[in-house]
């Protein structure tokens, strides 16, 4: 909340820090355990498994609830077009760029990440998670490295909580604009910070940590819910927004695609 209300300019700076080390560490780990799998080193990791693993049925609704639990990794590139506003002259170039570098690290990171933890045999577990797990079998238990990794991953986790900080204060004062929300939203402060939204934002998160004890197995699935129903109500807005006449129809049809995949994620994600 601090760093947000010091300004757009400001808070970018100090929350890139974060971002790139990260991005470093990851990195490092990829490359490192591609290095010890392509000269024979890899070692698998030992992890004990739950009393029940591999007797439950893999029903049609596990599946789905994993495709809904993987689509939350598409969440938080909205950002990028909701703040187009905020690049630098050229906007529109600047956050294309932007969506094409998030694009390929994602997409670079996932795959290696998935490469290496099937060469490790890596299972997440309630105890440890998957990164750990190749950061002990590559770097070491006890090494500074795994230590720098642990740290990248503490922090880019804290980080991804900012999103909300860099959308919500925003619409909320276009929707204030609109007389849908209280006036006090449409205030920047001396920063040019949207300072109602970002305090209002924090009161609700703490409202939240309180209610659910911090426990990030609850809070999760409300995320995912939240996430979905407002991507799904957003698809049949936009359908009648910015359309000629002539090619309503043919524009409606991608977006009700949309709206149906949408739609089935919100349900699939709520699903026990």
């Amino acid at each position: 909340m601090l760093g947000n209300l010091r300004g757009i300019r400001e808070s970018g700076r100090i929350f890139a820090i974060p971002t790139y080390f990260f991005v470093f560490s990851i990195s490092a780990l990829i490359l490192a355990g591609f290095y010890r799998y392509l000269t024979g080193g890899v070692v698998p990791v030992t992890v004990p498994l739950p009393p029940n693993a591999g007797h439950a049925r893999l029903t049609t609704f596990l599946l789905l609830t994993a495709f809904a639990n993987g689509c939350t990794a598409m969440t938080g590139v909205e950002a990028v077009s909701n703040g187009v506003p905020a690049f630098r002259p050229p906007e529109a170039k600047n956050a294309a760029a932007t969506l094409v570098t998030m694009a390929v690290l994602a997409i670079g990171m996932f795959v290696g990440i998935t490469v290496l933890a099937h060469a490790y045999r890596v299972v997440p577990s309630s105890v440890e998670s998957g990164v750990s797990q190749l950061g002990r079998a590559i770097f070491g238990g006890q090494t500074i490295l795994y230590y720098l990794l642990q740290a990248g991953t503490t922090l880019i986790l804290v980080l991804a909580a900012n999103t909300a900080y860099a959308d919500f204060p925003r619409l909320a004062s276009i929707v204030a604009r609109d007389r849908y929300l209280p006036r006090q939203f449409m205030n920047q402060g001396d920063r040019l910070a949207f300072s109602n939204g970002i305090l209002v934002l924090s009161l609700f998160a703490a409202v939240l940590i309180i209610a659910f004890r911090g426990d990030t197995q609850l809070l999760l699935p409300l995320y995912m819910i939240g996430v979905f129903i407002s991507f799904t109500l957003s698809q049949p807005e936009w359908s009648s927004i910015g359309e000629e006449p002539g090619s309503r129809a043919g524009r409606r049809a991608p977006r009700s695609t949309a709206l149906a995949r949408w739609s089935r994620a919100s349900c699939w994600s709520s699903w026990p």
